[in-house]
């Protein structure tokens, strides 16, 4: 039998745009439910005021050994309804009340009685028809409570007891509000965050950001959308407590949390017997509760907030084949539940969501073989949005933040823009973010593709997707509000600024759009590519990797194998871009590698970054072992009257690297001695995804018109290392 449902067994003040003064929500008469009832699901606790975790070290398990551990939360909100979840580490009696004012709670469930308990297998038995947890600390118990008889878009007050003893405060941050009835014309306030879950201080400082930037313009947010990675690396339950719950906790007890799976909480869930501590933290819906058709299963589902029709996706790799371009059982059950659900819709807005974004270049590349997950969802579920005239499209998986032109119908690999640009955003006198559509859902008139995987972990970008007007490596999070006729957006930093906005308007009649064959792409990369996710507690190392990048370190006078760091130069021309296809070769004897005149044709080929084990790596080569040693080769051509000395190396490496240009050596890493098999590495240096660059004016003697051949040979100082890299760039100074 198919476990199609996991639930039972037999199935800062800044200059801001005009359009936030105006966006107050409407409310709806308030009017008295009439029951409690049944179940739900999930977790979270209070996120720490100044959390003390460093890097993605797991943060230690703090909660309390009794009293709630977890929580409470907010899940799957209905016009009618609304699931409230919390934890309790003894054995309690569960009581939640609620009602229409702080101090008028005059509705109550209890345990059995509206209240579901699920708990470790081991540790006895759940309420009757539920799972029990996946995964949990010893003794836990999990509490589930379904609030039914509600009004639509209606405030209310809750709280939640031991018995007669109050476990929650009075106030404003217990309350929840129901969704209005679809069609309404009612504004919305939704957060996007998307691969912040390291449990760190930039991670804290998002949501601080957000929260502050919120209270200050007097925004209550409808909806807290995670586009995935919410746990690192494996989305354990102990990860998901520290690195989600812990963060996230004060929004979650009043906002709810409609998450989509990423490809770490892929590592331990499982969508297809939507099983795990993913989808034990989570209620979604599954019989079409909040609005669309139903899935059948919590890995993916839609809702509708007034006139926003929401489509929630699975793109993480356990749910679709990793054979290119087929989809697993989950995924053709997800297409065909796709279209019926697109078909059924009537609201004016739709936008959707998951988490491997379909265009970027960011710290994984849509065009590669390795990130094939994007190629699919520009495949198979674009072509389907866009026919049903999809408005905003969301996603993580890469940390950056890209935000797109209007576009349409960009399906191929590579990704190129002449003709799928709709509207590039310079017409536009104010700015590079306003696009008109008509009124409603109408076919292929456009949508913006925003990737948001900038919420804690260390930021990258490799390249430029030629679809996007706005690429940005910064921390941060999207806020989006639809009021009517118009989405307006921002990318919000960690530091509460505003460093994108964008506005999609629908009114009337818009003529055909003509197709642009020379859009306006973002600008061109810059020199900091990298920006590190966390140093010392309570401080970025933004400040300090930009230094680091732009000092100069007076270079040694002796020979070659004692080169130093230089300035990177800006504005430098890249002559093999990051990220660019190179033949290697692990380990072997082939002799003179480096010359122009080797036969390279046994090798195998991959893009760059190579090696293994620290999460960064685009081709994985395991080189391990006694002198082991991955050699890399590329062709290249020096532009007719370039100036050969300003030839340069940016390279991130982990332990070590020798350079040769048509044989020659040129450069080094100043920590390695000797060469090819016998050269040993001194102190271990750590890639840590920066980039450092190396001038190679040496290489002018060498260098011959037409082809030439860089070659460079990557050493690992330990043969039992935790993990290797080896990504290098070859850029011409102006």
């Amino acid at each position: 039998m198919l476990p199609i449902f996991r639930k039972f067994l037999s199935l800062t003040a800044l200059a801001v745009v005009p359009w936030l003064s105006s966006c107050d929500k409407g409310s709806a008469t308030p009017a008295t439910p009439t029951a409690a009832a049944v179940a739900a699901t999930p977790t979270a606790a209070t996120p720490p005021s100044a959390p003390t975790t460093s890097k993605t070290a797991v943060t230690p398990d703090t909660t309390p050994k009794t009293g709630i551990s977890r929580g409470p939360y907010l899940q799957m909100a209905t016009t009618s309804s609304i699931n409230v979840v919390w934890r309790h580490r003894d054995e309690p009696s569960p009581i939640i009340k609620w009602g229409l004012t702080a101090d008028a709670l005059e509705h109550t469930a209890a345990l059995d009685k509206g209240i579901v308990q699920r708990r470790l297998a081991a540790e006895g038995a759940s309420s009757a028809q539920t799972l029990p947890l996946h995964s949990a600390p010893a003794k836990t118990k999990q509490f589930e409570a379904k609030l039914t008889g509600l009004e639509p878009d209606t405030k209310y007050y809750y709280a939640v007891f031991d018995g007669t003893k109050r476990l929650t405060a009075a106030g404003e941050d217990y309350t929840f509000r129901t969704l209005p009835v679809p069609g309404t014309a009612r504004p919305g306030w939704f957060w996007v965050a998307g691969d912040g879950g390291t449990g760190g201080t930039i991670q804290a400082a998002v949501h601080t950001a957000m929260a502050n930037f919120t209270k200050q313009k007097n925004i209550t947010l409808d909806g807290f959308l995670h586009v995935g990675d919410m746990a690192y690396q494996s989305g354990l339950d102990t990860e998901f407590q520290g690195r989600f719950f812990n963060m996230y906790g004060d929004t979650m007890r009043h906002t709810v949390c409609w998450p989509a799976m990423g490809n770490h909480e892929g590592k331990t869930s499982k969508g297809e017997a939507g099983v795990g501590p993913y989808y034990d933290s989570f209620v979604c819906p599954t019989k079409g509760e909040a609005g669309g058709v139903a899935s059948g299963r919590e890995a993916y589902y839609s809702f509708d907030f007034g006139q926003i029709h929401f489509v929630v996706l699975d793109s993480c790799q356990e749910a679709l084949a990793k054979k290119q371009p087929s989809l697993t059982a989950l995924g053709d059950a997800m297409i065909q539940w796709l279209k019926a659900d697109l078909e059924k819709s009537k609201a004016q807005w739709l936008i959707a969501y998951w988490h491997h974004p379909p265009y970027t270049k960011g710290s994984h590349d849509s065009d590669i073989p390795a990130d094939y997950e994007s190629r699919i969802t520009r495949e198979q579920f674009l072509p389907l949005l866009e026919s049903a005239g999809v408005d905003l499209i969301l996603s993580g998986h890469s940390h950056i933040y890209e935000r797109s032109m209007l576009i349409d119908r960009a399906h191929s690999t590579p990704t190129v823009a002449a003709n799928f640009v709709l509207d590039d955003g310079d017409g536009d006198p104010k700015g590079d973010g306003a696009y008109t559509k008509s009124a409603g859902l109408n076919p292929n008139e456009g949508f913006v593709a925003v990737v948001t995987g900038n919420a804690g972990t260390t930021l990258k970008r490799v390249g430029t997707i030629p679809l996007m007007k706005k690429i940005i490596l910064e921390h941060g999070s999207v806020l989006f509000n639809v009021d009517g006729d118009t989405l307006n957006g921002i990318m919000l930093n960690k530091a509460g600024e505003q460093s994108d906005v964008f506005t999609i308007t629908k009114q009337g009649q818009v003529p055909a759009k003509n197709r642009i064959a020379s859009p306006k792409p973002a600008p061109p990369m810059p020199v900091i590519r990298t920006v590190k996710a966390d140093g010392a507690p309570g401080e970025s190392k933004e400040k300090e990797d930009k230094a680091k990048s732009e000092k100069e370190v007076k270079e040694p006078a002796t020979g070659p194998d004692q080169r130093s760091r230089h300035t990177a130069p800006a504005g430098a021309t890249d002559l093999i871009a990051p990220g660019a296809t190179w033949k290697y070769l692990l380990n072997g004897t082939p002799g003179d590698w480096h010359n122009p005149a080797y036969d390279d044709t046994a090798w195998l080929s991959g893009p760059a970054g190579f090696g293994y084990g620290d999460d960064d790596d685009v081709t994985r080569v395991d080189v391990k072992g006694p002198q082991a040693i991955l050699r890399i080769r590329h062709e290249f051509t020096l532009p007719a009257g370039a100036d050969p000395k300003k030839l340069g190396l940016l390279i991130s490496y982990d332990d070590a690297f020798i350079a040769y240009v048509n044989g020659h050596e040129v450069t080094r890493s100043l920590n390695i001695k000797g060469n090819g098999p016998t050269a040993t590495v001194g102190k271990p240096h750590e890639a840590d995804d920066t980039f450092e660059y190396f001038p190679l004016d040496a290489a002018a003697a060498f260098l011959v018109p037409g082809k030439n051949i860089i070659g460079i040979s990557g050493y690992n100082d330990d043969p039992k290392s935790s993990d290797f890299s080896l990504h290098p760039q070859l850029i011409l100074a102006k």
